[in-house]
């Protein structure tokens, strides 16, 4: 009889602790499809409606964690239909990431409070209730079920993006290196394991990824991220062509996205071109007294016109000129630096500066980094 009673009792509770919530308030549990693939976005609304409108009412929602899926809060709706009569609308996006049937559970939670309390401790936020002391209620909601199937061939990338890539050169030299940026946009999940270049033998690979934009949204992340690599060698190589698989879950499709092959040139510098081996200096003379002479005219000219000019324009180009390369100027580290010039000022004669600055970060350059910056903006302007 103890035993029949001791199972009795917590389902007795449970049934009157449903009851009374079913007379506080009502929920809808949706989604905006109930099939989908791996990785792709699905919608999730909960909505939740006062029915006891005697005091104030709070809702809380929470997703409960799991390895099946990832599950982001995009917004939260709360309206006021009359008092002491609230809805509050929670949307979820959900990226499943096993094929199977996953059951989305929350946790649902209605706090209640009188007036009073509210009035003690209302800042301006009806959501800042940490401190309001309330009747606190824990609904047991049945878990979303969601049918996820694998995709017929394996891609890599869920959502509708495009793929471009930009190289500053074709032709270095063995001291040099070839500055490549690859760039994707697009919506839909965002993979944080793609990696687009690998090692290979002989060429020395720097990389970095820069997350410029990433909002979520109904369909899935709005990405644009940058894959910036360095490469040098003392041999030709070849940069690979980019092929990524990708599924459109909007149009319903598959496709690829490609970028072409680089054929790296490099050329050899013979040191010994750089030692004069002349014993002797040429008899010839290659500077005359009429030359200096002509030279000095020309130059005196020039430096009249120059500072004329430069007085005039000085203050006014100065500042003008201090704000377009405003971005440059609040850099702090070379590698920051190496990211705005291929980023901003690919289009400019920079290879000698991203040399220098390669040498600072990698190799541990002793020129002074602020003098650097200084050169570069004089080069600029």
């Amino acid at each position: 009889m103890k035993k029949n009673l001791g199972k009795i009792l917590p389902l007795f509770l449970l049934f009157t602790t449903t009851l009374f919530a079913q007379t506080l308030a009502k929920y809808h549990l949706s989604a905006n499809k109930t099939q989908a693939y791996v990785k792709e976005a699905v919608e999730i609304t909960f909505q939740a409606d006062q029915l006891d409108h005697t005091d104030v009412m709070f809702f809380f929602v929470s997703p409960k964690k799991s390895d099946d899926y990832e599950i982001k809060l995009l917004n939260k709706k709360t309206t006021e239909l009359s008092y002491h009569n609230y809805t509050t609308t929670f949307t979820y996006i959900l990226f499943p990431l096993k094929a199977k049937e996953l059951r989305v559970a929350f946790d649902f939670t209605i706090k209640v409070a009188s007036d009073e309390a509210v009035a003690q401790v209302y800042t301006g936020s009806r959501d800042n209730v940490k401190w309001i002391d309330t009747e606190d209620t824990n609904v047991t909601v049945p878990p979303l079920k969601l049918q996820i199937k694998q995709l017929p061939q394996p891609v890599d990338l869920v959502g509708d993006f495009t793929l471009e890539s930009k190289i500053n050169t074709t032709t270095i030299n063995q001291y040099e290196s070839v500055h490549l940026l690859y760039t994707l946009k697009g919506k839909g999940y965002k993979d944080n394991n793609i990696t687009l270049l690998h090692p290979q033998k002989g060429v020395t690979l720097f990389s970095e990824i820069n997350d410029a934009y990433s909002k979520l949204t109904k369909d899935g992340y709005l990405i644009h991220r940058e894959f910036i690599y360095a490469l040098s060698s003392e041999k030709d190589f070849t940069i690979e062509a980019i092929s990524l698989k990708a599924y459109s879950p909007k149009l319903q499709k598959f496709y690829t996205l490609t970028t072409p092959p680089y054929k790296i040139n490099v050329e050899k510098i013979d040191t010994s071109t750089l030692l004069d081996d002349k014993e002797s200096p040429n008899t010839q003379p290659l500077i005359t007294l009429e030359t200096i002479k002509t030279f000095f005219i020309y130059l005196l000219i020039f430096i009249s016109g120059y500072i004329s000019a430069l007085i005039q324009n000085k203050k006014q180009k100065s500042k003008k000129q201090e704000k377009k390369y405003e971005d440059i100027a609040k850099t702090k580290s070379p590698k920051e630096l190496i990211f705005v010039l291929l980023h901003k000022y690919s289009d400019r004669d920079i290879n000698s500066f991203i040399k220098e600055l390669e040498s600072m970060e990698y190799k541990k350059s002793n020129k002074s980094f602020t003098a650097l910056k200084k050169d570069l903006l004089k080069s600029l302007h």
